[in-house]
């Protein structure tokens, strides 16, 4: 061939490829659209475990410096510091937006050297499935974040194209890091590709950064004054469930298996799940072949090694003592109450099978071109990117009522309005962890306050799952719990305790277990009344100790991202800046 021709190949092949993302990426924004499209209407997102609203407080909390599990560190932290910025409506349209956006092109970037149909495949795949649509309706689209970053995480590290391309590697750990599951995924994930591409100096870095992420949420989880373990019937409450009557281990093969019914599509309890059954047994015995040629033998043996591990954690509540281990471990290692909800460690394992998949397709339409069939081909690939639409038809009608977005009561600026600036704490009553409100019908909520209130927030951190209730792991609502109950003294015991508002929530279930007799009245609204506590305050005393060290913490994970990311993005002096050649992603 003449270096013409050549050239003219090579442009060709360019001109494809620049077709085919722009084709993928169109239809990841199409699936994007119909998954959240309920977030077009006006107001803040608010449903189960999500919660946005116009300024989140930057307080102690964030960071973990509290008597209270640092559950959603650092992620508070870094949505109040966005907030700042950017109005709460905006952040949770984004939040939640991002990672589908990601997750489907991550897969897709991951399988550049795929035929259309594969891409478009592994795309559909990412973000139409049961684990994903499962999570959002639960309100846990931080845990996305994580799902969305593993393919560009991999892509990262397996990248052997010069250091930019391994730039990705921090960034996508950092934002897997933004809750302490998705931290401990990342890492996990980032470890095991280092490990068996053995190539030096970029594993050692990829492994220190691994470790460096954990540090906003361990250091505040070992400081913390909560109890040190969790009550051990969490892991019967967290754990998996059938969603068909193949059982839960299969429900877990499929994407599904969460503890909560009602976040589940109804499509979940029909022939719709064994259908998607069959479509991955499929892709296992046809992609992974296929999956090797294209990632690298060691690569995808690393995948398939986190797939394995997360569906084996998964499942072990619902094998044979798997139950009984758990609990004795939850009830005796502290921080062990993250392994509760098992489901959750599925991430690598649906990434994974989103890859299989547009493997598979990718092989099937190979042999379909081999053949000279272009209609047929032409077939495979819209095919490949309606499969896992017709498996999973109610996908986007199970988020319309979770992503519809509500506006809260005119009450709520105005008790933050008094509160602002005043010394000591906030109690909030009823005593429950979740709300149930007409101005949000339909869903059950976390309660918003201590993301509505500009002052520290006492809120019950019990949690009722069906019949069970879960002890909480806050010392400091215990005492608040027991000042509610002193009588006469409700106004000393509550100053004792540093509490200097009580607010009152109404029009939800449960009701205010006690007269608030010695309390003033401040402000009486139909949703949200405001009481405070008369005479001095006691003051919450932190250790400055423990503050120190945690913000020190938080400042050297920004730190090392930040400088990792910059140090192999920066062009090395005395080298001249060409193009090269784009090498195989696994080296």
């Amino acid at each position: 061939m003449t270096a013409p021709a050549s050239a003219h190949v090579r442009g060709d092949r360019a001109t494809a490829g620049r077709r085919a993302r722009l084709l993928v990426g169109g239809w990841v924004v199409v699936l994007t659209a119909l998954l959240v499209w309920p977030i077009t209407g006006r107001g803040y997102l608010l449903a189960h475990d999500m919660v946005f609203t116009p300024r989140q407080p930057l307080d102690a909390a964030g960071f973990g410096i509290t008597s209270a599990a640092p559950r959603a560190v650092p992620l508070d932290a870094l949505i109040a510091m966005v907030e700042r910025l950017v109005d709460g409506a905006v952040v949770g349209r984004v939040a939640v937006t991002l990672p589908l956006l990601a997750a489907g092109l991550g897969c897709a970037a991951l399988l550049r050297r795929c035929s259309l149909a594969g891409q478009l495949a592994a795309a559909t795949a990412a973000v139409w499935n049961p684990f994903v649509v499962e999570r959002l309706a639960l309100g846990q689209w931080a845990l996305l974040w994580s799902y969305a970053a593993l393919p560009w995480l991999v892509l990262g590290i397996a990248a052997g194209r010069g250091r930019r391309a391994w730039a990705l590697c921090p960034v996508a750990l950092a934002a897997a890091a933004i809750t302490p599951t998705g931290a401990l995924i990342g890492g996990a994930v980032a470890v095991v590709v280092a490990a068996v591409l053995r190539r030096g100096t970029r594993d050692l870095l990829a492994s220190a950064l691994a470790v460096v992420v954990q540090l906003p949420w361990l250091l505040p989880a070992v400081t913390s004054a909560s109890a040190g373990t969790s009550d051990p019937r969490a892991v019967a409450a967290f754990a998996p469930r059938a969603e068909h009557a193949g059982g839960t281990v299969l429900s877990l093969l499929g994407g599904g298996g969460i503890w909560n019914a009602d976040v589940v599509p109804a499509s979940r309890g029909g022939l719709h799940a064994f259908a998607w059954l069959v479509v991955l047994a499929v892709a296992a015995v046809a992609g992974v072949p296929r999956l090797r040629a294209l990632l690298g033998c060691r690569v995808t043996a690393g995948l398939l090694a986190t797939a394995g591990a997360g569906l084996l954690l998964a499942a072990v509540p619902a094998l044979p003592g798997g139950g009984a281990l758990l609990r004795s471990v939850v009830d005796a290692v502290p921080g062990a109450g993250l392994l509760r909800d098992t489901q959750k460690w599925l991430v690598p394992f649906v990434l994974a099978s989103a890859l299989v998949v547009g493997a598979a397709v990718d092989r099937a339409a190979g042999a379909v071109r081999g053949r000279g069939a272009a209609p047929w081909s032409a077939l495979v690939t819209v095919a490949a990117a309606l499969l896992p639409l017709l498996v999973l038809p109610d996908a986007a009608a199970t988020l319309r009522v979770p992503l519809r977005p509500v506006r809260y009561p005119a009450d709520w600026a105005a008790v933050s309005r008094v509160v602002a600036g005043s010394s000591g704490d906030v109690a909030v009553l009823p005593l429950s962890a979740y709300r149930s409100f007409p101005w949000a019908p339909g869903r059950s909520v976390l309660d918003p306050a201590p993301r509505l209130l500009p002052s520290a927030t006492v809120v019950d951190d019990r949690l009722a799952v069906g019949r069970t209730v879960l002890r909480g792991e806050n010392p400091r609502v215990r005492q608040v719990a027991a000042a509610l109950r002193a009588g006469p003294g409700l106004a000393r015991s509550l100053a004792a305790a540093g509490i200097a508002w009580v607010v009152v929530e109404h029009r939800t279930p449960a009701g205010v277990p006690v007269a608030l007799t010695g309390l003033t009245r401040v402000r009486a609204g139909s949703d949200v009344s405001l009481y405070r506590v008369p005479g001095p305050v006691a003051a919450v005393r932190r250790s400055p100790a423990v503050t120190v060290v945690v913000l020190a913490a938080d400042v050297l994970a920004a730190l090392a991202v930040l400088g990792a990311a910059a140090t192999v993005a920066r062009p090395r002096r005395g080298h001249r800046r060409h193009r090269t050649p784009e090498r195989h992603p696994a080296g």
